[in-house]
C-alpha cells in the first residue's frame, strides 16, 4: 500500500531548493517518490507508510527549510 502525505514548507525559492529537499527526504525510511514544488511551497511524499511532520522536520534539520504544516 502506498501512502501519500503532503507538507507545506517555507524557504523554497528555486529548482536547487527542490533538489536539496528531495535528497534530504529520500533518507526517510519507506519513501518511494517525492515531488517538491518551489512555486507552490509544498512537497508530496509517497511512501510505504505514513510519514510524520516530525520525520520531515528531522530530515530537513540543518537547512533553512521548515515544515509549516501538513496538507
Amino acid at each position: 500500500m502506498v501512502h501519500t502525505t503532503r507538507f507545506q514548507l517555507s524557504g523554497l525559492t528555486c529548482g536547487a531548493c527542490e533538489k536539496v529537499i528531495t535528497k534530504r527526504l529520500q533518507t526517510i525510511e519507506g519513501v518511494k517518490e517525492i515531488h517538491v514544488s518551489a512555486p507552490n511551497g509544498f512537497t508530496s511524499i509517497m511512501a510505504t507508510r505514513p510519514i510524520s511532520k516530525d520525520e520531515v522536520r528531522l530530515a530537513l534539520e540543518g537547512t533553512h527549510y521548515k515544515v509549516i504544516n501538513s496538507l
